[in-house]
């Protein structure tokens, strides 16, 4: 699992590749979240187009993220959902939580920016 992450514009892109599963989420978060936390981002997108494989504590993550998010007002975008996570995200609460769009260019209409 690799992670690219870059701020633009007051919007925290993180792009993830591989797989979000079990060994994998405490990577993942220990370089996310004291990005967010360092920055105070209210606004983040997630493009999630490499991702082959999630699992639940794959999502519980991603909501674990929306929900630091949601302490300084802001808002969570996963974009770019392929249908293995669209079918995942089905039998999941994670759009209670996180919105979603397209891509990462329509994402900014979510943020109303």
């Amino acid at each position: 699992m690799k992670t690219d992450i870059d701020y633009k514009k007051d919007i925290l892109y993180i792009k993830v590749n591989g797989v979000l599963v079990g060994n994998k989420i405490q990577k993942f978060e220990s370089e996310v979240i004291p990005i967010i936390l360092g920055l105070n981002a209210k606004y983040v997108t997630i493009n999630l187009k490499d991702v082959d494989l999630i699992d639940k504590r794959g999502i519980n993550s991603l909501i674990k993220v929306s929900n630091i998010v949601n302490r300084f007002k802001g808002k969570v975008v996963l974009c770019e959902l392929n249908n293995y996570l669209k079918d995942n995200f089905k039998h999941s609460d994670v759009f209670d939580y996180c919105y979603k769009s397209k891509d990462e260019k329509s994402s900014i209409g979510v943020f109303k920016l």
